[in-house]
């Protein structure tokens, strides 16, 4: 996802601390909520493909930014002297995958392979899919049955954890805000695009830790990952986690949706134009469970 850079005028009156901010897709709404929060930091932000482009530019201003904020899988973007810096803070993006359990990634060499949801695939269709079976009988899939086979009910508590711990590491405490966020109905439209407000409360806990005053809390800033496409919460993963469930998938640039028939009907498609395409290794154990569990009797 394309993200606009946002830089401070060099002729800009106000003596705000110039921020550099590197980010996965999370990264417009976290910089928009930095700058929106408080007043006296300024943050320029970009997202990989943008700081790749513009690489040398911001690295000959290097000394120039006051703090950098970089998640810990892009450290790489950066040269190795830097990367140590005392300025330096890693910050992890959130990532929760309690609501969408089915979610894996396949590769096209070393492309993330696009289906009809974009970067998100099903691991249950995908290992259907391997498994030979049609589209009707993987349609019957998608059901209770297969989710408690598949580990998909037990999914809240690691994922709370992991999320909390790798934000404690980052000397942040996130624990309260995800007490409400949790209360609140669902919080993330997949298991790494988050509502914005959650960005929002990430960012406050970024400007307490440097010591930051938080101007202003009246808005929040545009929730761009919503354009984006949204996996829907499986009913009966719904109603396990009290919030709203669905079988709509909505595409990525639209305000449209989609049903599972066609979800999985554009799938198979995709997977049989293509099949040279390998599973993301951090998802590998997801679509191996999955094509253990459907390739086994009941």
């Amino acid at each position: 996802m394309s993200t606009a850079v946002n830089q401070v005028p060099a002729s800009s009156p106000e003596k705000c601390e110039p921020w550099l901010l590197v980010f996965n897709c999370q990264v417009l709404g976290l910089g928009n909520s930095l700058n929106l929060l408080s007043d006296e930091i300024h943050v320029e932000h970009y997202d990989p493909a943008a700081f790749r482009k513009n690489a040398h530019d911001v690295l000959e201003r290097w000394n120039s930014f006051e703090r950098v904020l970089i998640a810990p899988k892009l450290e790489s973007l950066l040269p190795d002297e830097l990367r140590s810096a005392d300025k330096v803070w890693k910050i992890p993006t959130i990532s929760f995958n309690a609501y969408h359990p089915d979610i894996c990634y396949l590769m096209q060499g070393d492309k993330v392979f696009k289906g009809p949801m974009g970067d998100y695939h099903s691991a249950i269709a995908y290992s259907a899919y391997r498994n030979g079976l049609s589209i009707d009988e993987t349609l019957r899939l998608y059901a209770e049955q297969t989710y408690d086979r598949l580990g998909y009910f037990d999914c809240w508590d690691l994922a709370k954890g992991q999320l909390l711990d790798n934000f404690a590491r980052a000397g942040l405490d996130l624990g309260p805000q995800f007490i409400h966020w949790s209360r609140n109905g669902a919080f993330m439209y997949s298991d790494n695009h988050v509502h914005v407000g959650c960005l929002m409360d990430m960012a406050k806990a970024i400007l307490r830790s440097a010591g930051k005053a938080i101007t202003f809390e009246g808005i929040a800033p545009h929730d761009n990952l919503l354009n984006g496409p949204v996996f829907p919460i499986y009913p009966e993963i719904a109603s396990r986690l009290g919030v709203q469930g669905s079988y709509l998938f909505k595409l990525g640039g639209q305000y449209r949706f989609i049903r599972l028939v066609r979800f999985v009907s554009e799938s198979f498609a995709a997977y049989r134009q293509h099949p040279e395409i390998s599973v993301m290794p951090d998802y590998a154990h997801v679509v191996e469970r999955a094509l253990n569990v459907i390739g086994s009797p009941t």
